[in-house]
């Protein structure tokens, strides 16, 4: 099937949902860029899923539940369903758009202790609402730690009732803990996926660990402390001896009582319950996305996913599962609302974004080679900003029919940033220009697009090179 999927872009669910874009997937289940054409926000990502006829009921009542969750650090689910696509039944379910997904990054670069610090509070509020309610994760793991807007959010595709018995297509995963085996998972499945997560972010490894080892995983040796101790408490192979999400954020927080070393897990659980061990209360607005995407050198901002341009690379998978599922919520390039007639395109940039400097006034070349008609601006998220020091340059060069129609735009200084210079090379397909003229005739041309980003705004310069 991973060929198939890639081949069903420009496809419409259920009449109601294009497939734009596509952006990953797994033998089992697909991610698309899509649309929708009633709600807010417009932009949102499909995933689509094999449908097995002895569990595709049970997989839309989780996403009915999940549907009913609502938590800033949770990604929403908004529509879900089956649907058919030649001749091939689904499951689909549409959620949030996210820019971002923690595992893009950890090809590049760890995070710092600081970083982590930030990241962290919001997983665990997500956890401990999720687990409030009787449900799980299932599946946590960077890829499934996204950033939408300034939010770092938890993805939802895989939410279950705790102690469901959920058997997964791929077996089991280096993040799964030892009672995957059986299927049923309780939050404390969650806390141990959660340690792997941690000590992963932190030094670039996963712990070393098999279902067959009766140990505990071992830990890299560059694990920094506090994370090291949190981790050990977490990877207990015996449920009942780990520590809550309560006890987690409790040790991060530096909490004057610190968490019970021993004893069961229905025991602190229950002195949870009485006031004695509560996670402190604390700002959702502190969860930036620059706790995921924040770096002194920009390059680190992000790596987004599968392109359709070759000038722009996808991000290399971390997680060491080679058939591993991008998740419903994956990653999205930014995009604008998409077409009402559903064409599979996704426009990257805004015709009335501008910024200062040559930004703003028309371009025109010298005689006969041809004006800007229409520019596109790059639409950077406000937390990708934010990262930016000093001044970033790309260099674009666009190929123009004698239309005026850009077809086909080419990175020249790509710079260093992937993921500025994707939002320059998507912005750059959508100019339009006036047609350059040689003796009296419209004829192709070519032009240089020089982009810079700044924290305050982008500017760009568009020089003609060709005729």
């Amino acid at each position: 099937m991973s060929e198939t999927w890639k081949q069903w872009e420009g496809q419409v669910v259920n009449g109601e949902f294009p497939l734009l874009r596509y952006l990953g997937g797994s033998r089992h289940s697909a991610v698309f860029l899509t649309g929708r054409k009633t709600g807010d926000p417009q932009k949102a990502a499909i995933k689509l899923i094999l449908a097995d006829p002895s569990s595709a009921e049970n997989q839309l009542k989780r996403w009915q539940q999940a549907a009913q969750l609502n938590h800033p650090n949770l990604v929403r689910v908004f529509e879900f369903g089956r649907c058919e696509i030649e001749s091939t039944l689904l499951l689909y379910v549409v959620m949030e758009a996210a820019e971002e997904d923690l595992s893009q990054i950890l090809p590049e670069r760890a995070l710092t202790a600081g970083e982590e610090r930030q990241m962290l509070p919001s997983v665990l509020d997500a956890l401990a609402y999720l687990h409030g309610k009787g449900m799980v994760h299932g599946r946590l793991r960077p890829s499934n730690i996204l950033a939408a807007g300034d939010q770092v959010k938890v993805s939802a595709d895989t939410l279950r009732p705790s102690g469901e018995r959920v058997v997964s297509p791929d077996g089991w995963g280096g993040y799964d803990p030892p009672e995957s085996s059986s299927g049923r998972l309780t939050p404390a499945s969650d806390v141990w996926s959660l340690a792997i997560t941690i000590v992963q972010t932190l030094t670039q490894q996963r712990p070393l660990w098999h279902p067959a080892e009766p140990a505990a995983p071992s830990l890299p040796e560059n694990t920094p402390a506090p994370f090291a101790e949190t981790a050990r408490h977490c990877l207990q192979v015996d449920p009942q001896q780990r520590w809550t999400v309560a006890e987690i954020t409790a040790r991060l927080a530096d909490a004057p009582s610190k968490p019970a070393a021993a004893g069961s897990r229905s025991q602190r659980t229950a002195a949870e319950n009485n006031g004695k061990t509560k996670p402190p209360k604390r700002s959702y607005a502190s969860a930036l996305i620059a706790a995921v995407a924040v770096s002194a050198v920009i390059a680190l901002v992000v790596l987004v996913g599968n392109r359709h341009s070759s000038s722009s690379l996808p991000a290399s998978p971390v997680e060491g599962d080679s058939q591993r599922a991008t998740p419903a919520s994956a990653a999205l390039p930014e995009t604008q609302s998409p077409p009402a007639e559903n064409k599979p395109s996704a426009v990257v940039g805004s015709k009335k974004s501008t910024s200062h400097g040559s930004a703003d006034k028309p371009v025109t070349s010298a005689a006969g080679k041809g004006t800007v008609l229409e520019r596109v601006m790059p639409r950077v998220s406000p937390s990708a900003r934010r990262t930016i020091e000093g001044r970033i340059k790309v260099a674009v060069r666009v190929d123009v029919d004698p239309s005026g129609k850009v077809t086909e735009a080419k990175l020249v200084s790509p710079g260093p940033s992937q993921y500025f210079a994707r939002l320059a090379l998507e912005a750059a397909r959508e100019w339009k220009f006036s047609p350059a003229q040689v003796q009296g005739q419209a004829v192709a041309s070519q032009w240089n697009l020089r982009f810079g980003f700044r924290r305050s705004g982008t500017d760009v310069d568009a020089k003609p090179i060709a005729p």
